[in-house]
């Protein structure tokens, strides 16, 4: 029989681009850190690492959100977005929409995986390098060093509102794989549809069953004789998954269909 699948009892609270190390205790000028802090990109989302419910709050630190989860753990997640565009424009506002995830309401009651903020620099980071100050509260007290925690977390692909019908558009380059009806992609961006962010995947492998069912295109139209030989390494794509329910699980990137392939033209040469 096969081994069941089980839903993780955390998950990775960023999704997208993400690198830490343990710096939790360094000097600061307010006292020791009490987090980690996760570089990434402006705009990129932050998901619930658990089930639980949310608390908006902002001052010195600028745009933060509590999450109280189930497990009797907070969570911190500090210096959230207040630009309104890519660049550090400071001309935005700790509300939903522009921090906060939009729709979310403070003592809203969240999913696992569920998109609740953004990544940005607010406060006193303002400035520099868009992060995610993340705090672990066992027991709702003192915060103690979430690196290993997070070390063994299982990042998502995509958030996408859960419960809800979603298609991905997987954009990347082929990467070659003995497994027949499977193709297997190095990422570059992964943008889920009808609803959620477009993020960046960049290097992330994900694997795709390629039922007899899948249309192959290229510029010139639709492929007579599909065959997924033609995909060699390196070749730019892009996939689009046939339909299915947002879940966590299905967010981790697991039982990916695809229904259409779109082969791009490869990318020129450089010359020696």
């Amino acid at each position: 029989m096969p081994k069941a699948v089980t839903v993780p009892k955390a998950v990775f609270p960023v999704v997208g681009p993400a690198r830490y190390f343990s710096d939790f205790g360094t000097p600061r000028s307010q006292g020791p850190h009490q987090g980690n802090d996760i570089m990434s990109v402006r705009w990129t989302p932050a998901v619930a690492v658990e089930s639980g419910t949310v608390e908006f709050d902002s001052g010195g630190w600028g745009c933060m959100l509590n999450l109280r989860g189930d497990s009797g753990t907070k969570y911190a997640y500090i210096h959230l977005n207040n630009d309104l565009t890519m660049k550090n424009d400071n001309r935005g506002k700790c509300v939903p929409g522009v921090a906060f995830a939009k729709g979310l309401k403070s003592g809203q009651r969240v999913e696992q995986g569920q998109h609740i903020a953004y990544v940005g620099d607010s406060g006193d980071a303002d400035g520099i390098q868009p992060h995610l100050h993340f705090e672990r509260h066992p027991g709702g007290g003192a915060a103690t060093n979430p690196f290993r925690w997070l070390n063994r977390l299982p990042r998502l692909l995509f958030t996408a509102p859960l419960g809800e019908p979603v298609s991905l558009m997987l954009r990347g380059t082929v990467v070659p794989t003995a497994a027949p009806e499977t193709l297997r992609l190095r990422l570059e961006t992964v943008k889920p549809w009808p609803v959620g962010p477009r993020v960046a995947q960049r290097g992330r492998p994900v694997t795709v069953t390629v039922p007899s069912t899948a249309t192959f295109e290229t510029a010139k139209g639709y492929m007579a004789t599909p065959n997924l030989s033609r995909l060699e390494k390196g070749r730019p794509v892009v996939v689009w998954t046939q339909s299915t329910t947002s879940t966590v699980l299905t967010s981790l990137g697991r039982s990916l269909v695809a229904e259409r392939i779109q082969l791009l033209a490869p990318a020129a040469k450089k010359k020696p």
